[in-house]
């Protein structure tokens, strides 16, 4: 399946962004009014959208978010990242202690300063890393909204969230209490 033409064709018309994060990152990306928001999971070596996606990013919808552990693959997210094309307006990197580098890296260099987004908690050590790989911009988490609305305004569509997670969760490795349905 081509994914970027699924994405393409969930949010027909809209300023379509890609962020490759944390599952716990997924609250900084609630606004209001809520944006299109649509989870693509791993499936037989395809990403293709949850149950319930496209919705609308809540913040009720976020703290869901935390507790869905997909599979993850770096390989096949890199492989996904390499055949993105004009059909994604931004593709925003979780720089995660720096383990978002190596998705970088799978970027075309002639999109990286055009659409190509680092995000980050409080700091970016790695930024003169990235700089050199041609990314130009970057922003705590907490900002990217506000790029991603100057954006979409600039072209005059509405903004869609589509989210890939980039860091494998379970019960031992989670850092938030487990719940007790879920035991």
């Amino acid at each position: 399946m081509d994914t970027v033409k699924l994405i393409r064709d969930l949010f027909k018309n809209n300023y379509r962004v890609l962020i490759l994060d944390n599952e716990v990152t997924v609250k900084d990306f609630v606004a209001e009014p809520p944006l299109s928001w649509a989870r693509l999971i791993l499936k037989e070596g395809s990403y293709i959208p949850d149950q319930g996606s496209p919705t609308f990013l809540t913040n009720k919808k976020a703290d869901q978010e935390k507790l869905n552990w997909d599979h993850v693959s770096n390989k096949d997210i890199r492989n996904l990242i390499k055949l993105i094309d004009n059909g994604i307006d931004l593709i925003v990197f979780g720089n995660n202690a720096g383990q978002g580098y190596p998705l970088a890296l799978a970027l075309s260099k002639e999109i990286r300063a055009n659409c190509g987004v680092v995000v980050y908690g409080n700091n970016l050590p790695e930024q003169e890393a990235y700089e050199k790989l041609g990314y130009k911009v970057f922003c705590r988490r907490v900002n990217l909204l506000h790029i991603v609305r100057q954006r979409a305004l600039a072209v005059n569509l509405s903004p869609s969230l589509i989210f890939i997670n980039t860091i494998q969760h379970n019960h031992q490795n989670y850092h938030a209490p487990w719940p007790s349905n879920l035991k």
